[in-house]
């Protein structure tokens, strides 16, 4: 009696696992998938954008000197 409860209880078991991973893999599969970020600079521009003030003179620093220094490393 014991061992027949014991099974019982193993083949519910592996139904709701069978039945879980189905159910994840549907979800997975038919999940919109979203690019990372957009690329460009429509994506720069939106997230200079959102920077405080401090922080958006700084990132323009930050390409100011970039820009310089490639320039002269151009020359």
């Amino acid at each position: 009696m014991m061992i027949l409860a014991a099974s019982s209880l193993a083949v519910l078991f592996a139904a709701v696992s069978i039945v879980s991973a189905c159910t994840l893999a549907f979800l997975v599969l038919t999940q919109e998938r979203k690019p990372l970020s957009p690329q460009g600079p429509e994506a720069f521009h939106r997230h200079l954008d959102a920077l405080s003030s401090l922080s958006r003179d700084k990132v323009r620093r930050q390409l100011r000197d970039v820009n310089e220094r490639n320039a002269r490393d151009n020359q």
